[in-house]
């Protein structure tokens, strides 16, 4: 009985030395910061001391995580590791207010396995009140785990919200100042990241009316400086999407030119010119291009709404020039019905698939090796959709604070973002 005791005590001495938190604290920062943020949280509950280790004040954690997980998404790793999902910003047909779901990781089986609707698998955000107007694309980018999102006023979406869900700090810039007497303001805007300074920038070109010059208004986070105007006019933009955003520039397109905005210099300049605009497909002013970020490259994209039938290119470098090379050129079927439907690249993934927003309602994915298309998220007859705009997000522990930001954090318990835990910013 005795003997029974001590093999008892002796299991229980055993199963509690091989305990992870009786691991060298240096070892465990390392583990952990090799984990995707999801899991990270998961083991921030396990105990005191993983919390301390992992949340504490003078923690190293963070820095080697953010380190790590930039490292992957730059390119300096194996991105397959990384946890990255899909952020969509909608309105619906009944109060016409702007919400934010999560989508999950965009891995290979998200694209031909499941399908996914808004109510019942999408998980909701929780934000402020964005906008009460139809149509409105206020999801602006996300950069490195940093979400940027606009705000509606003057008829325009004003980027001047920025957080990152993981941590929960959020911090809101100050709204651009109409002048009196401007009838129909527009705003060109973007959200970027420049590697070699490790800043994030905030840009929007202020356009007092419909084809005048615009001013050039930056905003570098955590620099103190407030929004700053630039002395070099930008010329007028007629599509208000948000910029493209990679290798730390900015990129808008309006009629057949790509106009680009070097964050480091903060200046703009034009790319080569589009071989495939007005030439390869036949274009029509009524047709549907522009460009995106697909597999870290800039790539421009049309549509021939008169024939089915989509053409995209990107931006190569080779020896220190620039040239467009056509990557894909895509069939559809078109349907019988009175309106033209409309097909916006999100992104590509390892098996050469593309998953498009549809009429900006629904999302599908194009199997460019078999020719197929299949309908990633449908329409909920119980959840009416207006418009959707889609980005996608790799989640970090980017610190507003950190970076100079007077960031403001609130605690949710019960939200989550798939297994994310994100501040309650509502």
């Amino acid at each position: 009985m005795m003997a029974g005791r001590a093999n008892s005590s002796s299991g229980v001495q055993k199963k509690k030395a091989g305990h992870i938190k009786d691991l060298p604290d240096d070892i465990l920062v390392d583990i952990m910061s090799r984990l995707p943020v999801e899991s990270v949280l998961e083991c921030k509950l396990v105990c005191k001391k993983l919390q301390k280790l992992l949340h504490g004040k003078r923690s190293f954690f963070t820095y080697m995580h953010v380190s790590r997980q930039l490292n992957l998404l730059h390119g300096g790793g194996d991105a397959d590791k990384l946890d990255m999902g899909l952020l969509f910003g909608f309105t619906t047909d009944h109060t016409w207010q702007g919400s934010i779901f999560y989508g999950g990781s965009y891995n290979d089986k998200i694209n031909t396995d499941e399908t996914y609707e808004y109510k019942k698998t999408l998980k909701k955000v929780r934000h402020p009140s964005m906008h009460h107007q139809l149509l409105q694309e206020y999801l602006v980018g996300s950069c490195n785990g940093v979400v940027c999102l606009g705000r509606y006023h003057h008829r325009c979406v004003d980027p001047i919200y920025v957080y990152n869900p993981a941590t929960g700090e959020y911090v809101n810039l100050p709204k651009l100042i109409i002048p009196k007497g401007t009838d129909f303001p527009c705003l060109a805007r973007g959200f970027g990241y420049v590697p070699s300074t490790n800043e994030y920038k905030v840009v929007r070109i202020f356009y007092p009316t419909h084809g005048a010059i615009g001013e050039v208004q930056v905003y570098t986070l955590g620099s103190g400086c407030g929004w700053r105007t630039k002395s070099t006019p930008f010329p007028w933009l007629n599509f208000e999407a948000p910029a493209a955003c990679v290798d730390g520039s900015m990129y808008w397109f309006d009629d057949s030119i790509v106009y680009a905005f070097d964050l480091a210099n903060e200046e703009m300049h034009t790319v080569p010119s589009l071989p495939c605009h007005n030439l390869g497909l036949g274009s029509l002013p009524d047709d549907n291009f522009g460009v995106v970020i697909l597999r870290g490259k800039l790539c421009y994209f049309h549509q021939t709404l008169s024939a089915p039938h989509m053409e995209i290119w990107s931006l190569m470098k080779i020896d220190m020039k620039e040239s467009w090379c056509k990557d894909f050129s895509i069939l559809y079927e078109k349907q019988e019905q009175s309106y033209v439907e409309f097909f916006w690249p999100i992104l590509v993934t390892r098996n050469d698939e593309i998953i498009f927003i549809k009429d900006f309602q629904t999302l599908h994915c194009y199997n460019s090796k078999t020719t197929t298309w299949k309908e990633i998220v449908a329409k909920d007859p119980h959840f009416h959709v207006e418009s959707t705009w889609v980005i996608y997000h790799v989640n970090t522990f980017v610190s507003l604070k950190t970076l100079g930001e007077k960031s403001s954090k609130k605690s949710c318990r019960s939200k989550m973002i798939g297994r994310l835990n994100v501040g309650s910013l509502a």
